[in-house]
């Protein structure tokens, strides 16, 4: 809904957002849910709230700052050893791109090489995790 370049009021997203998901009407449940859901892409830097007004904050991986990847990535992937693949994906998800294209996969495998470097993940093989 907002990879198009949207720009919506928090209440017309929820109407939107709900309606595409089949819900007639907005109820107070539906909103808490949502509500909770805006704010974590607000958060994890998918969308941007100025002023009440939400809209994607990039529309590629390429508009988004290096170290502000390598911090969103750790947090995608999580504590426990993850094979690479997964982490690709798991990252991919985490900052709500449909699929992980191949610009995606080459960032993240960047991110990964930078941040073993940094000693902010270590890796056995194909595993990976952070370092805690």
């Amino acid at each position: 809904m907002f990879s198009e370049g949207l720009e919506l009021t928090r209440e017309l997203a929820f109407k939107k957002i709900a309606k595409e998901l089949g819900y007639d009407r907005v109820g107070s449940q539906i909103e808490e849910v949502l509500d909770s859901d805006i704010r974590t892409a607000v958060k994890r830097g998918i969308l941007e709230n100025e002023r009440g007004t939400l809209k994607i904050l990039c529309k590629t991986i390429e508009g988004y700052e290096r170290e502000f990847l390598k911090d969103q990535f750790l947090a995608s992937i999580g504590r426990p050893w993850v094979e690479r693949e997964e982490a690709v994906r798991a990252f991919t998800r985490f900052m709500g791109f449909r699929r992980a294209g191949e610009k995606i996969q080459d960032t993240v495998r960047s991110l990964i090489n930078g941040l073993l470097r940094e000693n902010r993940l270590e890796s056995d093989g194909h595993l990976i995790r952070r370092k805690s």
